[in-house]
């Protein structure tokens, strides 16, 4: 009992997992619950749980377990005669700089009215409520054509986090402080939400020629850059070229596709010869070099369709699609999350691998034309539109377009979502709690214990916002 608090009953308790080794530790909320039954706690109006973890953090590679503590804030004082934990009221923070009890104790001596929120700003931790959104923090991952955005991102190259006014948590810590209420089962790997930003010049602003054998994308395009494309109409290669299908079925008829991706291979190829030369150069490179590295460039990725493209333009690439965003070309970009490609030809030196998959990637692409996807329109009022993409099999895609000062409510009907501006502004409204205000390119993770959640245009243009969920 916190005995310093003589309005309030508080009761403290601290729980050490570190030296547990059993095969699987209970989440949280189990945990606090089940020790909430076990106290006589009939006086008490908050209870408060200090629990030592450590894990092995998968994403970075390394086998040593790290160690974090969380600390979990739960309202009683409302309870009925019995004991109803799926009513109770839950916030908590964690961090991975561990400090002892005793510590946490001082905490909140010097903050008596200000619990958790006070050990948050002291271990510049975000507060988690499973019933209000996360702002999401964009991470910058550099690469040779630009730069990415994340929101979601958790691997070994960077860890995305979680912000608020007390501080900044990472991502998969914050999900799983309260697992059961953020997810509901959904996977801890969320789905993949970033930017694309490509540099104006071209060549070096130019992503890879890739195809994916588990990856879903789907882009919306963003900015276009008028030193690049002056006519605002940018071009996006994917798919083979309608004229070149055309010519090979002139010349062989039925044979046209096997005559056409033999032929391309062999123009990735020679391709392939001159950048590596240019690559591996220690000598200056000569004008001669980079005339024919241009034909050969030409020539290999002329096989390959143009997509012309402008602001707020939709583009999915399911399995097996080629595709090779260009520079100039900002995106938003949703996606399954596999971390794998098949890449088939680069305008730059390959960082990330030192081959090119052309011929296994040739071998298993969809050989035919692209078309962009459609959306159906699935809402539709005075100042609303809701319109849906359906193709991908993993997650749901979603644009809303509100008018200014008109407002749309949206169920999360047991899943979480992710929700991003385009343009405009937002208010984002949860049944609990402060509003949230969203611009351009800033995000959201909604909590499946949030329930519903109320959007409205704030600002003075159109609201363009994305959603995705699980499906």
């Amino acid at each position: 009992m916190l005995d310093f608090l003589p309005e309030s009953k508080v009761w403290f308790t601290h729980l050490n997992l570190h030296k547990y080794q059993g095969k699987k530790i209970p989440d949280n909320d189990i945990i606090a619950e089940q020790l909430i039954s076990y106290y006589d706690l009939a006086d008490i109006q908050h209870f408060l749980l200090l629990i030592d973890h450590h894990q092995i953090e998968q994403w970075t590679e390394e086998n040593e377990p790290v160690s974090f503590q969380v600390l979990i804030e739960i309202e009683l004082c409302n309870r009925k005669n019995e004991l109803q934990n799926n009513l109770l009221e839950m916030r908590g923070c964690v961090w991975k700089n561990v400090i002892d009890p005793e510590t946490i104790l001082e905490i909140f001596k010097n903050n008596p009215n200000s619990l958790l929120d006070a050990v948050a700003l002291n271990r510049q931790a975000v507060i988690v409520d499973s019933k209000q959104p996360l702002r999401l923090e964009v991470l910058k991952i550099p690469k040779p054509w630009g730069y990415e955005g994340w929101y979601t991102g958790v691997e070994k190259r960077g860890v995305v986090k979680v912000t608020d006014d007390f501080g900044k948590t990472e991502l998969p810590c914050a999900l799983t402080l309260f697992k059961k209420q953020m997810l509901a089962g959904h996977s801890e790997s969320l789905i993949l939400l970033k930017t694309l930003n490509p540099v104006a010049e071209e060549a070096v602003g130019d992503l890879y020629f890739e195809l994916h054998e588990k990856k879903w994308e789907v882009y919306v395009v963003t900015e276009i850059d008028n030193t690049a494309w002056p006519s605002g109409t940018g071009i996006i290669k994917a798919g083979l070229c309608p004229e070149k299908i055309e010519k090979y079925q002139q010349n062989h008829g039925n044979e046209w596709t096997t005559k056409l991706l033999h032929d391309f291979k062999s123009a990735v190829g020679e391709y392939e010869k001159i950048r590596r030369q240019i690559d591996d150069s220690q000598d200056q490179i000569t004008k001669e070099m980079l005339a024919q590295e241009l034909e050969l460039r030409e020539n290999a990725s002329d096989f390959v369709g143009d997509l012309p493209v402008k602001v707020g333009e939709i583009i999915s690439f399911p399995v097996l699609q080629i595709h090779s965003l260009r520079h100039g070309i900002k995106v938003i970009e949703f996606q399954t999350p596999h971390y794998e490609r098949l890449i088939l030809m680069f305008a730059q030196k390959v960082l990330t691998q030192n081959h090119w998959d052309t011929e296994e990637a040739i071998n298993k692409m969809q050989a035919d034309v692209y078309h962009p996807p459609k959306l159906e329109c699935i809402q539709k009022s005075t100042g609303l539109a809701v319109e849906r993409f359906n193709e991908f099999p993993q997650f749901a895609f979603d644009r809303i377009c509100l008018e200014p000062n008109n407002s749309f409510k949206d169920q999360l009907d047991g899943k979480y979502h992710l929700l991003i501006v385009i343009s405009g502004q937002a208010e984002v409204s949860p049944l609990k709690g402060k509003p949230i205000v969203l611009n351009a390119e800033e995000s959201l993770f909604m909590p499946v214990a949030m329930g519903s959640y109320r959007l409205e245009s704030t600002g003075e243009s159109q609201l363009i916002c994305l959603k995705a969920a699980p499906k």
